[in-house]
């Protein structure tokens, strides 16, 4: 039995260092299962990448300062930082990648619209009318005191067709 708890003891930094970091990995493989919402997970992310760094900091600062206390928590001051840097970049780009995602889909919502409008307003059958469109120039003008530049409107013509 002596025997037992002497390998435990020499093992015990070890068992020490490696758990947060197998708590830390509990914590990202379950995130999906207790989490309502991506901003739920989101922070769950972010707290999981600032311990595992936070630990790793505090760890290394440990085993290079021989076991002082002042070592361990400075590298776990770094290792934070660390974590926090990683955070800021990552939600930043996602951010980013949100609001473009959201551009777009506003930009194919406001086209799907436009082209329903169309065919709307498009007959369906043969009605006895045809429909054509003009082009006509606009010159220059300065009435007023404001000056409006040359322009090309388009007119659209519904007549009957001939022969009918």
């Amino acid at each position: 039995m002596k025997r037992i708890l002497d390998n435990i003891v020499l093992l015990e930094p070890y068992l020490i260092g490696l758990l947060p970091v197998a708590v830390v990995l509990v914590m990202l493989l379950l995130a999906g299962c207790t989490t309502a919402g991506t901003a739920s997970a989101g922070r769950t992310r972010d707290l999981a990448t600032t311990a595992v760094t936070t630990a790793g900091g505090a760890y290394i600062g440990a085993k290079e300062g021989d076991g002082k206390a002042g070592s361990a928590a400075l590298g776990a001051a770094v290792g934070f930082v660390a974590g926090e840097a990683v955070n800021y970049f990552n939600n930043k780009s996602q951010r980013a990648a949100f609001i473009s995602g959201y551009e777009k889909g506003q930009s194919d919502a406001v086209k799907q619209q436009y082209w329903i409008a169309r065919d709307n307003q498009r007959s369906k059958s043969d009605d006895g009318y045809e429909e054509s469109y003009y082009e006509i120039p606009v010159p220059p003008s300065d009435r007023g005191g404001v000056h409006r530049e040359p322009t090309t409107r388009v007119i659209r013509v519904v007549l009957p067709k001939e022969g009918q």
